[in-house]
Parts: structure tokens; C-alpha cells; sequence
């Protein structure tokens, strides 16, 4: 994979929702490297405050920090807002913010499914949907939907945060070519599992759990790199590591195997907090 030139993104505006951990935080510092104007937004006001600390101590451009929760559209308007009368424009939306959820579907509860759909699912729209105009008005930008594979086939123990990122992939596509005419660009990332990142322990809201064994050679600095390499080359869909483009690949042609494959591997989840 080529990399990215230096100062690619120099002086433009990338709002980053989730940007105080994870996918978010790596890929705000990498901008940051590249030059961009970053906005970090987050729903923890202090671990916000954290990240973004670590940014200003590299110098550089002073990062822009706003407090949202993308599942309130008020807070994602109010957000749009301030990064408008700011910088006047906006040039890349990347819609991280995201959370898990590993249960078996008998035990979920319908609160947490929906929980999950507002962030995952609608938090992107809300941000979609109110950066749009601006983007369309300058005929120019770039969206950016953090997926997954879980999104393109579906685990067993991860129903609903699978089902979350498969409508996030489909609103994706429609996306893309409704905006097209206007200038703006989509993409969707998918990756694997990482093992770097405190989102899986965070998704275990009803119990330990087993997960499937995946090869160990994703990380967030990767997943990153795709993500800028994406927006350069205006790449529609980006699947990582190989091992999940290959899955992704036999369930088109052999999903019954694919089935077989999971099933075997099933991870077994003890249920702490079951449904009555």
C-alpha cells in the first residue's frame, strides 16, 4: 500500500465523531500529522479534554474539541454549527462513533438494541444529514462510515450490533449516489477485530464471553492508514485485513460453508442479566 504524502490534508476541516479512544483517536492524530484543521468530537467532555491534550503537546493547528452525543441531533446541529463559524467549511466527515454489543438475541434487551441503532446507525445519519448542505453548497467533501465485517455477514452473539453496521454498509450505497452529482464523495471501512482497543471489553455489557479467533494482524494504525489512503483514492469500500476479504469473498459463493465455519467456532456467551 502506498502511503499517504506528507501534509495531504493540510488545512482541511475533518470532523472525527468517537475521537477521544479507539479508531477515533488514531485516526484524529493522524490527520493531525497531515495538516487537517481536526475536529474531535466525543460524548465524554473529559476524555475528550484528554485526547485532544495529547494533540496540542505535538503543536501544530489547535484542534477543535466539541462535546456531541451523535444520537441527539440538537447536540449534532450544535456541532455543525460551531465547526462552521469556526472554519467556515467543512471538508471530511468521518462517522466513527460507534459501540457493541455481544449477547445471544434472546437475552437483549429491546432499550439496548435501540441504543445501539441511535449511535451506530442514526448518530451517522444525524452527522450525514447536517453536514450535507454545507457540502453540497461548496460541491465538494468526503463522508466517511466506519462499518465493519460484521456488517457484510452476520455473527452469531453479535445480532443486533451486526445488523447495525449492515444498515449502516446499505445506507452507505444509497448515499453514494444520491451525493455523487454534487461533488462528495462516500466510503465505507470494514475491518476486522482488532485487539488494541478497549471496544470488545466495553461490548460485554451482559457477561463474559469467548470470541471467535481471528489472526492477530490488524491494528488501529492500519485500519487508520486505509481509512486516509481511502479518502485519497476515493475508494468505495475498503475490507481489512485478507483474512476478512477472503470471508467475505467465500460467504458470496459458499455461504453455506461460511455457516458451518462459525458455527463450529461459535463463541459461548454465560448470560449474567437475562431477560425475565
Amino acid at each position: 500500500m502506498s502511503t499517504v504524502p506528507k501534509e495531504r490534508f493540510t488545512n482541511q476541516v475533518v470532523i472525527i465523531t468517537g475521537a477521544s479512544s479507539g479508531f477515533g483517536l488514531a485516526a484524529a492524530e493522524a490527520f493531525y500529522r497531515q495538516g487537517a484543521r481536526v475536529v474531535m468530537a466525543a460524548r465524554d467532555p473529559k476524555r475528550l479534554a484528554q485526547a485532544a491534550a495529547g494533540l496540542r503537546s505535538r503543536g501544530g493547528s489547535e484542534p477543535l474539541c466539541l462535546p456531541c452525543d451523535v444520537s441527539k441531533r440538537d447536540d449534532v446541529d450544535k456541532l455543525v454549527t460551531e465547526v462552521i463559524a469556526h472554519f467556515g467549511h467543512i471538508d471530511i466527515l468521518v462517522n466513527n462513533a460507534g459501540s457493541g454489543l455481544i449477547a445471544p438475541i434472546e437475552a437483549i434487551r429491546v432499550e439496548d438494541a435501540k441504543t445501539l441503532f441511535d449511535t451506530n446507525f442514526f448518530g451517522a445519519v444525524n452527522c450525514t444529514q447536517a453536514v450535507l448542505p454545507h457540502l453540497k453548497k461548496q460541491r465538494s467533501g468526503h463522508i466517511v462510515n466506519m462499518s465493519s465485517v460484521a456488517g457484510l455477514r452476520g455473527i452469531p452473539n453479535s445480532s443486533m450490533y451486526c445488523a447495525s453496521k449492515a444498515a449502516l454498509l446499505a445506507f452507505s450505497d444509497a448515499l453514494r449516489l444520491e451525493v455523487k452529482p454534487h461533488g462528495i464523495f462516500v466510503t465505507t471501512i470494514c475491518p476486522s477485530r482488532t485487539n488494541d482497543t478497549p471496544f470488545v471489553e466495553h461490548a460485554k455489557k451482559y457477561g463474559p464471553v469467548e470470541l471467535y479467533k481471528v489472526p492477530g494482524t490488524l491494528t488501529t494504525p492500519m485500519v487508520v492508514s486505509a481509512l486516509l489512503q481511502a479518502i485519497v483514492h476515493h475508494q468505495r469500500t475498503v475490507i481489512i485485513p485478507f483474512h476478512a476479504r477472503l470471508m467475505h469473498t467465500l460467504n458470496k459463493f459458499a455461504p453455506r460453508m461460511v455457516d458451518r465455519i462459525l458455527y463450529k467456532n461459535m463463541p459461548r456467551l454465560e448470560v449474567e442479566r437475562p431477560i425475565p
